[in-house]
């Protein structure tokens, strides 16, 4: 090959190996051009789902109060709420509520105070609800003997191999019982004897911690509703058989012999004579709604937003008592006022309205109801699932 020849291809070679690196500098940039759609894309989803939840929020939010200006009515002029069966089982439509455009609303009723108040069962209830569930009569009396010590400080178990303090001490981490009642039912898993029957060896929930969620709440009201009391609340508490379980029941569904008929409900604890006869009134039953779950779900297309709320109307139920935790002295000489008082923290509303009001008195809202508990979910939802529009607490 001549010289010429060899000399002549060196321009082709350098214009290929430019173009080789443009090629190369163009697949990264398409590279780097792609990531940056794909992660621009998914930040555009993210802000779409957090504007799309902020209005359905706001609109659960609105269906509410209008669902609470419906109760109130109902409650001034009834006297009480017994049960959705009074006429409030749709406060949408009663009061004409209209949705946004492109949404749907459902809202769903559970009288939680129609279960056992968890802080007033007492020993014997405990061992009545277990044997209602097929229980052997010994393991009821240890499982309630379990319970009642971890919420008594000092309790004297009847089961001779009920849990004391110091088993609890020889944990892995050792701790003690609080001496109080339960707060949330995830406890259940640290209760021995319980924990073992109510979850399994992956701690999920068993059967027996699903029942026990039914029939238990854990606010705090003086008396169960007999217009919404589970069957086993019914016979733990009422020792109603079978039978009487079942007449209760139609009474409350218009069902079997009361077919056809409205559904019932009673507004005394006395009135259950009607149906059972002077021999079904009890001792521990009411007949008023003590504690409400309202439950609202909020959905446009495939996105939804649901709201659980619970409401006790004035002398209803309450929220579990912390104990007393003692405090360190203070002195003078530390530079902090002494008080025999706890001051009473107020809520920035309450500051500004009281800044704005020329006595020296706080304003006081008169609010209708006591708000027990808020749940907020975002998650997608079934149309069938929509119009139960029944959430688990």
């Amino acid at each position: 090959m001549k010289l010429s020849e060899i000399s002549s291809r060196g321009p082709d070679r350098q214009n290929a190996s430019v173009i080789v690196i443009v090629l190369i500098t163009l697949v990264f940039a398409t590279t780097a051009l792609l990531l940056f759609i794909e992660r621009a894309s998914t930040d555009l989803v993210v802000h779409v789902r957090d504007a799309d939840r902020m209005r359905l929020r706001l609109e659960a939010y609105s269906a509410l109060e209008t669902t609470l200006a419906v109760l109130v009515d109902f409650e001034e002029i009834l006297g009480g709420l017994h049960s959705p069966e009074e006429g409030w089982s749709e406060p949408l439509k009663w009061a004409d509520y209209q949705p946004e455009e492109g949404y749907e609303v459902a809202v769903g009723f559970v009288d939680e105070s129609g279960k056992l108040s968890f802080p007033r069962v007492d020993y014997q209830t405990w061992v009545d609800l277990f044997i209602t569930w097929g229980v052997l009569e010994s393991d009821a009396e240890l499982w309630a003997d379990s319970l009642m010590g971890w919420t008594q400080q000092d309790y004297v178990p009847v089961s001779f191999d009920a849990p004391e303090a110091k088993d609890y001490e020889r944990d892995p981490i050792g701790f003690l019982p609080p001496a109080r009642p339960l707060r949330s039912l995830s406890e259940l898993k640290a209760i021995e004897n319980i924990r073992d029957v109510f979850f399994d060896e992956l701690g999920a929930p068993t059967d027996y911690f699903r029942r026990f969620q039914e029939a238990v709440s854990l606010f705090d009201y003086d008396s169960p509703n007999v217009n919404s009391a589970p069957e086993s609340v019914l016979a733990a508490l009422g020792k109603y058989d079978e039978n009487q379980q079942s007449l209760l029941s139609d009474y409350r569904g218009s069902e079997g012999a009361y077919r056809g008929r409205r559904a019932g409900y009673f507004t005394s604890a006395d009135d259950v004579s009607s149906v059972l006869g002077e021999q079904g009134v009890v001792a521990g039953f009411g007949a008023l709604i003590q504690a409400l779950r309202i439950n609202i779900t909020v959905s446009q297309a495939s996105s939804s937003y649901r709201l659980s709320v619970v409401i006790a109307p004035q002398n209803g139920a309450s929220l579990v008592s912390a104990p007393a935790i003692p405090r360190k002295e203070s002195t003078r000489e530390e530079g902090i006022e002494e008080t025999s008082e706890p001051r009473r923290a107020s809520s920035a509303a309450e500051q500004i309205a009281n800044e704005d009001n020329d006595s020296d008195q706080p304003i006081d809202l008169e609010y209708p109801f006591t708000l027990l508990e808020i749940r907020e979910i975002d998650a997608p939802v079934r149309r069938a699932e929509m119009s139960a529009a029944q959430i688990t607490p």
